[in-house]
């Protein structure tokens, strides 16, 4: 193998947004199955809560972001 056939290293954005889709899906499959009263789901919900609050901040004029725990049917 040269380096000519080297694929680029990912870019760190494109890293992020793999592992915000990561997170993403964890916690859609863990609510598609009901198992939101587990900590991987806790673990999962605050760190794509951190994930928004770090993207779009809690400034007074920008998005609110509000979290919630509750209990999906």
């Amino acid at each position: 193998m040269n380096l000519t056939d080297a694929s680029p290293a990912p870019t760190e954005q494109e890293t992020a947004s793999a592992s915000d889709f990561t997170l993403l899906e964890g916690l859609y499959q863990l609510t598609v199955t009901g198992h939101t009263d587990e900590w991987e789901f806790e673990r999962l919900n605050n760190a794509v809560y951190e994930r928004l609050l770090s993207s779009y901040g809690d400034s007074e004029n920008g998005p609110r972001i509000t979290q919630t725990n509750a209990m999906l049917d």
